[in-house]
């Protein structure tokens, strides 16, 4: 990753939450710290930022920059126009769709932690360097408002991602399939790593979570595809009684360890 990627990048983490909370991309700021030896990348940071705010129909509107001692900074602050106001409490039988597959990234982050032993294709590079957030998942959100009951992106991890709903909402998520993509399946099967490593060493996929009512379930996807995305049902709210299993994450009746990214534990 070149700094223009770095700035793409950031600008992307940015617009993923909104975009994923029915929102859209409107004003961004920026605060920047950059070391004096990278002074001449500068302006290749600086286009990576506007040209992801520009692909979003944004405005780049302002912020602030500095000198870093260190590797330096870069944060980025969005401010979006909401399309869907309402508040609506999870129900029992609501159900979870993923906007597409997951794993690239888990490939990148495991061949990290493996000193770059894994051969890793351009195809899965470039969904680290370059990505993108799919526009129609708030046309999506905005046409279904009222029978969507929770959304948020899953760029800290998939798990921890639905951890966050378990608990804010008080209910449990019992999981009928883990969205891996088969291609990044087949490449961790030959190199014997588990679903458990790449649920792991996951994070910066900026796909969305949606919670949805059952009874508009088809109707959703169907708009979810017409967008080309590739959405997946992968599991179901229970507002459990058992104490022990309520806010949890359950796949094949046993408790998923919360697991994923955090900014200051790591993974974990």
């Amino acid at each position: 990753m070149d700094l223009y990627d770095l700035g793409w990048k950031a600008v992307i983490s940015t617009v993923s939450d909104i975009i994923s909370k029915g929102g859209i991309p409107s004003l961004f700021f920026s605060s920047i710290g950059i070391p004096k030896s990278k002074l001449d990348k500068l302006e290749s940071l600086i286009e990576g930022i506007a040209d992801a705010i520009k692909y979003y129909n944004g405005k780049y509107v302002g912020g602030d920059l500095n000198s870093s001692d260190g590797s330096g900074w870069i944060d980025i602050m969005g401010i979006g126009l909401s399309t869907c106001n309402s508040n609506k409490d999870i129900n029992d039988g609501d159900v979870v769709i993923i906007s597409n597959s997951i794993g690239y990234t888990s490939l990148v982050f495991l061949s990290y932690v493996r000193s770059w032993n894994i051969h890793l294709p351009n195809k899965v590079i470039n969904k680290i360097r370059h990505p993108i957030v799919n526009k129609g998942i708030v046309k999506t959100i905005e046409k279904y408002c009222t029978n969507i009951s929770y959304s948020t992106d899953v760029s800290d991890g998939l798990i921890i991602s639905l951890y966050n709903i378990v608990k804010r909402k008080n209910v449990t998520v019992e999981l009928k399939q883990i969205p891996i993509d088969p291609e990044v399946k087949e490449m961790t099967d030959s190199l014997g790593v588990e679903i458990k490593d790449i649920l792991k060493y996951s994070g910066e996929e900026f796909e969305t979570l949606l919670v949805v009512r059952k009874s508009v379930v088809e109707e959703v996807m169907r708009e979810m595809r017409k967008y080309g995305l590739n959405p997946i049902v992968i599991g179901e709210v229970i507002k459990n009684e058992n104490s022990e299993e309520r806010n949890n994450v359950l796949y094949k009746g046993e408790v998923i360890e919360n697991t994923g990214w955090d900014n200051f534990l790591g993974w974990f």
